[in-house]
């Protein structure tokens, strides 16, 4: 029983453990991807040309620009759908404030920039921030990779969040989280540990039940004396549970209290 408490244990602290790690690879990575059986993180790097993300977060669906630089007109994929929509732009051939210029034209609420090569640090896109109202933000090109994949999938949902040191909204949220995975964890020991005692007390009620009735209940039965005296309506000389025959001035215990004449008195 004890071990079976150990193993619980272990297995809800386990959980608290994966899901605190990654809420904070979400916390880390400010563009979230999320989808059924998705959840992936990057980390990126702001535009210091266009307005700062909400604390809420901005969501939409991703798209790949076409052409894929973003540096001529962009192919308008917000308009197709009713959705909002964001771009996903390789970097090269022309300035990030044209590229996200170009994005917000075709009418995409935000620009995903991703790196044209493989560097070990992000970097700050810095541009001309005259009539851009869209948010940018800029991630490596390992990133930008694996958000190809998920592109053009409507099931799937790209956010941007604040960082977490900027976001009280964000801290508290985290907070939440991890409060209300602690509770479940909590209700279901509770909820497990409850239904092991039940089982465990019928389990001890039926082994009593294997063992007979107590010694105090046998001496507080009825005992009578079998004889041998005959009667007409005489039944049997022969007990009914081992099949042997009464012997005469033998106590005979009658749990069903009925009388056993023409044999006892």
């Amino acid at each position: 029983m004890a071990l079976g408490k150990f193993r619980l244990s272990g297995s809800s602290l386990l959980f608290v453990i994966v899901l605190s790690h990654l809420l904070v690879e979400l916390a880390r990575g400010r563009v979230i991807l999320i989808g059924k059986n998705v959840e992936k993180s990057f980390d990126d790097a702001d535009a210091n040309f266009t307005p700062e993300i909400k604390e809420s977060g901005e969501n939409g669906v991703l798209y790949l620009a076409e052409p894929r630089n973003g540096c001529s007109l962009l192919r308008s994929r917000a308009i197709e759908g009713s959705e909002s929509s964001f771009v996903l732009i390789v970097r090269g051939g022309c300035t990030f404030d044209e590229k996200v210029r170009r994005a917000q034209e075709a009418g995409f609420k935000a620009a995903i920039v991703y790196d044209n090569e493989y560097r070990g640090a992000l970097l700050s896109m810095a541009g001309n921030p005259e009539g851009i109202n869209i948010h940018a933000v800029f991630v490596s090109r390992v990133s930008g990779e694996i958000l190809k994949k998920y592109a053009h999938r409507r099931e799937l949902t790209v956010w941007l969040i604040p960082s977490v040191e900027s976001s009280a909204w964000s801290v508290m949220a985290i907070s939440f989280i991890l409060l209300l995975a602690f509770l479940v964890v909590l209700a279901t020991c509770f909820f497990v540990r409850r239904q092991q005692i039940r089982r465990d007390r019928r389990r001890a009620s039926r082994i009593q039940e294997f063992h007979g009735m107590s010694r105090q209940l046998v001496k507080a039965m009825p005992i009578v004396v079998f004889t041998t005296v005959l009667e007409d309506n005489c039944t049997s000389r022969t007990c009914a549970i081992c099949l042997e025959d009464y012997n005469p001035g033998r106590n005979l215990v009658l749990p069903c209290q009925h009388s056993m004449s023409p044999y006892l008195t």
